[in-house]
């Protein structure tokens, strides 16, 4: 469910302009995901450092399911193995978290809905949150997230989720 390809049917945009609720099938295996979406307010190079990108923090569920789980595409080479990620919630410390990494090698994710849950805490009730990690063999990048609206917009991802 995590690593494929959402394939957008309708969207509909939840109580900050900032995070968009999809609904869509997942290209492998092909099911009805919910997901909660919202690109970086920072940039990050890509690998040969010519292009700007805007990283998507992406919260999902398969429909009938409430078990949540978080991705990140960074759209750029990151690694092609598990790597830490470290998230931190306006004046905090870092959290650091150990995702996966898809096939293409772009896109972290959670390895289980537990692990979800744990970066779903530290965001509520924040303002902005920090996502840094270190691509195989340059230096770390870090982009930021706006938290506002997070709580309803989680709320009605959770309420897709049950249907």
């Amino acid at each position: 469910m995590v690593a494929g390809l959402l394939l957008p049917l309708t969207t509909v945009f939840a109580d900050s302009a900032d995070w968009t609720i999809a609904i869509g099938k997942d290209s492998s295996p092909y099911e009805t995901i919910a997901s909660l979406q919202q690109d970086s307010l920072t940039t990050i190079k890509d690998e040969y450092a010519k292009q700007d990108l805007r990283p998507q923090l992406e919260f999902r569920c398969t429909a009938g399911e409430m078990a949540i789980t978080a991705r990140i595409d960074w759209q750029r080479f990151i690694s092609s193995f598990s790597t830490e990620l470290g998230f931190k919630v306006d004046g905090g410390r870092f959290t650091w978290l150990k995702w996966k990494v898809d096939q293409s090698n772009k896109v972290t994710f959670s390895p289980s809905a537990a692990d979800s849950q744990k970066l779903i805490e530290l965001a509520l009730g924040g303002e902005k949150l920090l996502v840094e990690v270190t691509p195989y063999s340059a230096s770390p990048v870090t982009v930021e997230y706006d938290l506002e609206g997070f709580s309803g917009a989680l709320a009605e991802l959770k309420d897709r989720c049950s249907q």
